[in-house]
């Protein structure tokens, strides 16, 4: 580093350098540092801690430098260790020793926890916007296939007929957690730290609530030690995006699933699928793979957070520079598969056949059996019963329970008649669900309705 070392007697070696310096990850942050600095300029110069003159000077360097950071041109220098001090130096270079007064009243702590901040309120933003775009994809796919029956799944086994409406909508609801989080995240990330300084405040006459309006921050810091140091707002921040990196990854299992050949359900768009470098005929679904695989990576990210934090003393620690990578690699990963995601939704084609045929199978509506027995007064446990020795029976015998006749029905129940052969049909057995979110065809309707007007 080759500023700030008046008080030593060597210059900081170029191995220690290389290693201490936050250049990369800091990349990621320069408008946010420039943003704080235009806001923290301006408190300057309305509590005369600057004159009006140098505060415009220094604005207008600021402005310049955004410009360059918005067109890609502000180049980060190693040597300057940060993005701090890179805006420092480049800030001087183009307006003189006026760029010398704006660090005034603030530490590279309370700076670095503002960048941070602002970085991630953004990140915030975008995912947001992400999610809903892949919930859009959803509702629109839902909408083309309304009617479409077929088999709902527990333990990955068949379980019970249900629309493939309400199968997707599911996501749908996860997506929609997934944004209360980011959204409740981002109220405790807004809280401005700018004006704790190192770690004790300022002396000077300072005004860190005008910074806060300024950066759109509805609070402010109430504990200068804590300013600094806080870093919680950047686990929940990762584990916001933990969570939603999960549910894509939940997703795009779900869908490799259905698009095998073994299952057939749904037909992924070639836009959206690769090939073989050996086997010309395959389609394989590597997107999905790898929003799968990258959820471990954001995980991962999580966890490195959290031990970083685990053991640190209190006050900002040099430790707490590793927080930022974590923050701006899993931004990145959840952004760029939940685009991925809503790629691969948009050119999704069910095939009812299939999902119709695998939702015939007769087992699928013992539990309709079940409630049959119950609406004619049977008790519900006892009814359960009675049709589970059906089912064992039937299987002993390797026939359907379609193909047994009703004399034999009637030897488990009395309560039996030709009207129960009218429940093997998946079509009735969806119809027959009438109970709040639940796979019935009115229900799915009130649930698209609803979603289609948030």
């Amino acid at each position: 580093m080759q500023v700030l070392r008046k008080a030593f007697k060597q210059p900081l070696s170029d191995v220690v350098t290389e290693f201490v310096a936050c250049t990369h990850a800091d990349a990621h942050l320069v408008k946010a540092d420039l943003t704080g600095s235009i806001a923290h300029a301006q408190m300057l110069q309305e509590e005369g801690l600057i004159s009006p003159g140098q505060g415009e000077a220094i604005q207008g360097g600021l402005n310049t430098l955004l410009a360059k950071a918005d067109e890609g041109t502000f180049q980060l220098k190693v040597e300057y260790e940060d993005v701090h001090m890179n805006v420092e130096k480049q800030l001087e270079e183009l307006i003189g020793p006026d760029a010398l007064r704006l660090h005034t009243a603030r530490s590279r702590n309370d700076q670095v926890a503002l960048d941070l901040r602002l970085f991630t309120v953004s990140a915030v933003d975008s995912l947001i916007e992400g999610l809903k775009l892949l919930q859009s994809a959803i509702v629109k796919s839902a909408k083309k296939h309304v009617d479409i029956v077929m088999p709902g799944y527990t333990h990955l086994q068949r379980a019970q007929p249900v629309l493939y409406a309400h199968a997707i909508l599911a996501f749908h609801e996860m997506l929609a957690r997934d944004i209360e989080r980011f959204t409740d995240c981002k109220k405790r990330t807004a809280v401005s730290p700018l004006g704790a300084g190192a770690q004790a405040g300022s002396g000077l006459p300072i005004n860190p609530q005008s910074v806060a309006d300024k950066l759109g921050f509805s609070k402010v810091f109430t504990n200068s030690i804590d300013a600094v140091s806080d870093r919680d707002f950047a686990a929940e921040f990762l584990m916001a995006c933990s969570l939603a990196a999960i549910h894509i990854s939940q997703m795009a299992e779900t869908l490799v699933i259905w698009s095998s050949s073994e299952f057939d359900f749904v037909e992924l768009a070639d836009n959206v699928t690769t090939t073989s470098s050996l086997m010309p005929h395959k389609k394989n679904p590597d997107p999905l793979e790898i929003a799968r695989a990258k959820s471990g990576a954001v995980i991962g990210d999580l966890v490195n957070l959290l031990v970083t934090l685990k053991a640190l003393p209190l006050g900002y620690n040099r430790d707490l520079q590793e927080t930022k990578p974590p923050v701006i690699n899993s931004a990145t990963i959840v952004s760029d598969a939940l685009k991925v995601m809503s790629c691969v939704v948009d050119a999704i084609t069910v095939n009812a056949e299939k999902t119709l045929a695998a939702a015939c199978d007769p087992a699928l509506m013992t539990t309709d059996m079940v409630e049959y027995l119950v609406l004619k007064g049977v008790p519900f446990r006892q009814a359960h019963e009675l049709v589970s020795e059906l089912v064992a029976d039937a299987r002993e015998k390797k026939v359907s329970l379609i193909e047994i006749e009703l004399a034999e029905y009637k030897k488990y129940s009395t309560e039996f008649d030709n009207d129960v052969f009218a429940l093997f049909n998946p079509s009735l057995s969806v119809s027959l669900k009438k109970s709040q979110g639940s796979t019935g065809t009115e229900q799915v309707k009130k649930a698209l309705s609803k979603v289609s007007h948030t």
